[in-house]
């Protein structure tokens, strides 16, 4: 029996996040998959700054949260898809390695590259350096596409 395929957002404060969402929303509908949104947190750990590190990082947990209820809500107003939602504290290649490693059900990561001279820190790292280590494809949606051009690329051709 096939399970459902799941598609992989990582939530940062980047422009072209919305780029993502919107593909990912699209794509998931079209093939009737599931949507994971996931939020890291990147930390350090001074040890004579525990009390203070604790109360950084309880902030910092309230407002992915927030973040991704956020985005959870575009998601589901564009189709009715309630995605999974999930914090991770960390080093952001290892805990999106980490994701992809633990749930075999998320088929594809899905980043939106910027349309400036660079295509964002997570492009660069994980379609770079780490591309090897993925365990699924990445798919890149270029930030400059239209909404009606995202809509069209993330249909399913019959």
């Amino acid at each position: 029996m096939k399970h459902r395929s799941k598609f992989l957002v990582i939530v940062d404060d980047s422009e072209e996040l919305e780029v993502a969402v919107r593909f990912v929303s699209r794509r998931a509908a079209s093939t009737k998959g599931g949507i994971v949104l996931l939020k890291i947190i990147e930390h350090h750990d001074p040890q004579h700054w525990q009390s203070v590190e604790e109360i950084i990082l309880q902030e910092a947990r309230d407002e992915a949260e927030e973040k991704l209820k956020k985005w959870a809500k575009i998601i589901n107003d564009l189709n009715g898809i309630t995605p999974e939602l999930s914090v991770k504290e960390g080093i952001a290649s290892e805990k999106i390695i980490e994701v992809l490693e633990e749930d075999d059900a998320v088929r594809f990561l899905v980043l939106a590259a910027s349309s400036g001279e660079k295509p964002g820190p997570l492009v660069t790292l994980l379609a770079g350096q780490k591309s090897g280590k993925l365990p699924v494809p990445i798919v890149i949606v270029p930030q400059g596409l239209s909404n009606e051009e995202i809509d069209d690329l993330a249909s399913r051709a019959e």
